[in-house]
């Protein structure tokens, strides 16, 4: 015998209280109730195609993020300025910009008002921070770049990211960006200290080596 579903409490069984419709279906609710409790003024919020939010408040940012990557689907991942921040990174915060996923060539999802999806073939391998699969720290950091103008943001990232991946990975990875939107970047990381250091050596010019390691900021 199936034991009645309390729909008020459903909620707790997902992560952040967002739900796709197929785990709804598969617990035994109905597409027409599924319907009816998220109309305008129900006690759920449809936030993406087939994606539900269970609870009339909000939605916060995590329960938003946590609703782009269900509804872009698997594999897909959470890069830019919200992958930045759970990253640890605190020099630009998460604004009430858009989304930016990366998801498959092949996948289905469109984008939205809230959602940047990034269809492409140069899907890095995720790494797991709070719970979210971002894309990795130096691939966040480009797309974040991309999606600026601001000379003291680009700054402002480059420096905090080469502190903990180095100038040479956010080279390796500008390299395999598209151009556009990433001019200032490769300009500011042409002329870091780190770069200097390398014409140094292959010009064979004389060197004054650090007494200590510090973070080579870019200039």
């Amino acid at each position: 015998m199936r034991h009645p579903i309390d729909l008020e409490a459903l909620g707790t069984l997902f992560v952040h209280r967002v739900a796709p419709v197929a785990a709804l279906l598969h617990i035994g609710l109905s597409a027409a109730l599924i319907d009816q409790r998220s109309r305008p003024g129900g006690p759920w919020q449809r936030l993406f195609p087939g994606i539900f939010l269970l609870t009339r408040a909000g939605p916060s940012r995590e329960q938003l993020v946590q609703a782009a990557l269900l509804y872009a689907g698997e594999r897909a991942m959470l890069t830019a300025f919200d992958a930045l921040y759970l990253h640890g990174m605190r020099s630009v915060l998460p604004t009430a910009d858009a989304i930016h996923v990366l998801a498959p060539r092949n996948s289905r999802a469109c984008g939205h008002a809230v959602l940047r999806l990034e269809r492409t073939d140069r899907l890095p391998r995720p790494v797991l921070r709070r719970g979210f699969h971002v894309a990795p720290l130096e691939r966040a950091a480009v797309d974040a770049i991309r999606r600026t103008r601001s000379i003291t943001d680009t700054k402002a990232i480059l420096e905090e990211v080469a502190h903990y991946v180095g100038a040479q990975a956010l080279r390796a990875e500008l390299a395999l960006a598209p151009r556009k939107g990433t001019t200032l970047a490769r300009k500011l990381l042409g002329e870091s200290p780190a770069r200097r250091l390398e014409r140094a050596v292959m010009e064979s010019r004389p060197l004054s080596v650090p007494q200590s390691r510090v973070p080579l900021a870019v200039s």
